[in-house]
């Protein structure tokens, strides 16, 4: 019989630790009064081993299966009960090779079920039209949740507010998350509850339960939800920023947006009225930012870009470096921080090959030094008491290092309050103190840039700084934007005030115990707090402070965080394909119809093809540098990034020298698109392979695709014409490519037409 093993939060205990525990001590006079304590524990637990793994066997099919693990945790700071664990697996008998696998862990004093997981090492064959929907997936979480620990599932509630319902999935490789929150007299703790994970099966395949001993604190004077409303909107203290969205940065393109982000990122006290940060600790609007300079500084030198000698001799005099020389030299002439000519130079302590080294980056033209780096490895153990750090000394002499060594940035960086907080945070007994810095543009938050100090603390010597301004471009005035009050009013139309229980931080005591015992358990406590949730959408989305639309966090594009519902679309045949495409944008509403009988233009075709291969977006993006492959779809047209993914994956022809993505599709190409899009092109190489009854594709250049196309049952005919040169209404289009998705997956499509 295999050795099992007992884990406990910091230490694995040997199977010899199952004997009682005097015999043990006894066999083993050396074991640890922490192993011991684990093993205590585990006698103290009200479930015993065998009991424990009772239970766990009624959850799991465990015929054919074997045990491959045992282990106990007990109880400690992070999680406040014991826990027996165990898991199973399911082999081939030929090679060994683990098929399936099963863990699950038991609360050791209630008989609770803690956690779930289930793992099928073989990709699911599951065809596209069987997979479940997100309502029937909601259902089979509750019924896996009452069934396997019914206690806790009445004591929690479904909830959805935070996270949008997920659109239809385009593969059967579909995964639906949902979580119950604990539910105390009919306010929510989100700190407690359980992840439930189910697959497009059907099948529960993760489950987790988080749950502590709290203490609830009453608030007989608790303020209503319209009193929370109308304190959130008195502290809330939005301000503009420059936002560069996440795809415009991996695209280069470099011109950010003016934006409001949600300005209610705190509580509010619902016994006090008092607002509160996420750490319950007093909440207070920002307070202007600080400049590092008042005015524009002029630069430390102009003219000709600085050799690699005048380079060395500036690093060397600007940052008192004469005990060292240089290593290594490299000039970029456009170096990433603000597309500047830099040199990046390595310099090594005289003497000392092995180690001293400061790595230097100067701006060959202003002489703006942007890095230093320096070997820490001098750096003695303190021999006095540690004190808190003078930070308003440091802080003054990270401003006046920026007004020396970077003057022409002097201006646009400021100390924030946020910086401030950090500050407050760093132990005492650090041996490094940090300043940052934040880019600001004619007062408002750049979209980047940043200066970065560490400082010896004990000495105050300058170890390490960096600065860069990044490399997009700004207005040299504000734009024209909606007034605070106005964006305060128009988040708060997507926001709710919540009432929820929010744990009290742990006491300074307290903290300090569970950090030197991890096995204590501190008691806690909660109190009711409100907290503001948004309108959950499936990308992070900005308030546009110019156009006062919605938009992408991640493209800059304008969104529609509630799509209307099309007005001629329902009871229609392809009420559920046409709705698919509308879903993932690839259609739209013309005076609020979706059209059913317009035909389908080719850019639109693409695009939702090219969405279902990248898993419901348009991946890839292309650079503003990239050529456009043909002359009527150029960088910036809203077909752009599909066009050029398709023409990437072999999906359009890249040699002809116009698309017209506007233009109506015919059944031909459609049939063709379709081919290229399931990997099956190759085929139509030799098109007098496949017989087919159809009559009116004989002298089509598409005639491969089309028999492929419908063979596979795809694109839809009547057996006898395919009609080539018709074009393709929306509707057929959505039916077709839903056959797409139920096709695309099936591994018998050629040897399927072969066959016929």
């Amino acid at each position: 019989m295999k050795p099992w093993i007992i884990r406990s939060s910091s230490f694995v205990l040997s199977a010899s630790l199952l004997l009682p525990v005097a015999q043990a001590h006894a066999q083993s006079p050396h074991v640890s009064t922490s192993k011991m304590a684990t093993t205590v524990a585990q006698a103290k637990a009200k479930l015993s081993k065998e009991a424990a793994l009772a239970l766990a066997t009624k959850i799991v099919p465990t015929a054919g299966m074997t045990v491959q693990n045992v282990s106990f945790r007990s109880a400690d700071s992070w999680r406040s009960f014991p826990e027996w664990s165990f898991s199973w697996v399911k082999k081939d008998p030929e090679n060994g090779r683990v098929l399936l696998s099963y863990s699950v862990s038991i609360h050791a004093n209630t008989g609770e079920l803690t956690s779930y997981s289930r793992q099928e090492q073989e990709a699911s064959s599951l065809p596209y039209a069987k997979r479940i929907s997100y309502t029937e997936a909601q259902e089979q979480a509750k019924h896996f949740f009452e069934k396997n620990n019914a206690g806790k599932a009445a004591e929690t509630r479904l909830y959805t507010r935070d996270m949008p319902e997920p659109k239809t999935p385009l593969n059967s490789e579909v995964y639906y998350n949902f979580r119950f929150v604990r539910d105390v007299d009919g306010i929510l703790f989100p700190d407690n509850g359980a992840d439930i994970t189910v697959d497009a099966s059907g099948k529960v395949i993760n489950y987790s339960l988080s749950w502590n001993d709290v203490t609830f604190a009453d608030t007989d004077t608790q303020i209503s939800e319209e009193e929370a409303e109308k304190l959130f909107k008195e502290q809330a203290n939005p301000k503009p920023v420059y936002l560069l969205p996440w795809e415009q940065m991996e695209t280069q393109n470099n011109k950010p947006s003016l934006g409001y982000i949600n300005p209610f990122p705190f509580y509010i006290d619902a016994e006090t009225g008092k607002a509160l940060t996420q750490s319950l600790t007093r909440y207070q609007p920002a307070k202007d930012p600080e400049p590092v300079s008042s005015k524009v500084l002029p630069a430390r030198r102009s003219g000709q870009p600085l050799s690699q000698e005048e380079a060395v001799q500036w690093a060397l005099k600007a940052l008192k470096l004469s005990n060292y020389e240089l290593r290594s030299a490299n000039y970029n002439e456009k170096d990433y921080r603000g597309n500047r000519p830099v040199w990046d130079l390595e310099f090594g302590e005289k003497g000392n090959s092995e180690e001293g080294f400061a790595y230097v980056s100067v701006d060959a033209v202003t002489g703006d030094i942007y890095r230093l780096n320096k070997d820490f490895r001098n750096h003695k153990e303190k021999t006095t008491a540690s004190k808190k750090p003078d930070m308003e000394k440091f802080k003054a002499k990270a401003m006046e290092t920026i007004r020396e060594l970077a003057p022409t940035m002097a201006h646009q960086l400021y100390w924030t309050e946020r910086f401030e907080e950090e500050v407050k945070y760093q132990p005492v007994d650090s041996e490094r103190t940090q300043i940052r810095f934040e880019r600001f543009i004619n007062g408002i938050a750049a979209a980047s840039g940043s200066a970065f100090f560490t400082f010896d603390t004990e000495t105050g010597e300058l170890m390490s700084y960096s600065t860069e301004l990044g490399s997009e471009t700004y207005p040299t005035q504000v734009p024209k934007h909606l007034p605070a009050a106005e964006a305060s009013e128009k988040w708060w139309t997507e926001t709710k005030a919540e009432a929820v229980y929010a744990l009290v931080p742990l006491t300074p005591e307290d903290a300090k115990r569970v950090k030197e015992q991890p096995s204590y358990t501190p008691k806690r406590t909660a109190k009711i707090v409100y907290r503001a949730t948004i309108t959950p959408f499936e990308q992070p989305y900005y308030l546009d402070a110019v156009t006062g639309e919605w938009s992408s966090s991640s493209t800059g594009k304008t969104l529609v965080l509630h799509r209307p519902a099309p007005a001629d679309l329902k009871g229609h045949p392809a009420e559920k394909e046409l709705s698919l495409m509308y879903e993932y944008d690839a259609l739209t509403l013309e005076n609020g119809n979706i059209m059913p009988q317009k035909p389908i233009t080719r850019g639109e075709m693409i695009e939702m093809l090219m969405i279902s291969l990248n898993q419901g977006r348009h991946y890839p993006q292309y650079s503003m540098e990239r050529k456009a492959t043909y002359s009527d779809v150029a960088n910036g047209s809203r077909f752009f990034s599909a066009v050029e993914g398709a023409v990437d994956r072999g999906l359009l022809d890249k040699n002809a020298s116009k698309l017209n993505p506007n233009e109506t599709i015919t059944r031909e190409e459609l049939a063709d698109m379709i081919v290229r899009a399931l990997g099956y092109k190759k085929l139509t190489d030799f098109p007098g392979m496949f017989q087919s009854e159809l009559s009116d594709i004989a002298n089509s250049k598409y005639r491969g695709s089309i028999v492929i196309a419908t063979t596979l049952g795809i694109v839809p005919t009547d057996k006898q014409k395919f009609q080539p040169q018709s074009i393709v209404p929306r509707a057929d289009a959505a039916i077709t490519f839903t056959r797409f998705l139920e096709k695309r997956d099936t591994q018998d499509g050629p040897v399927t037409l072969l066959r016929k």
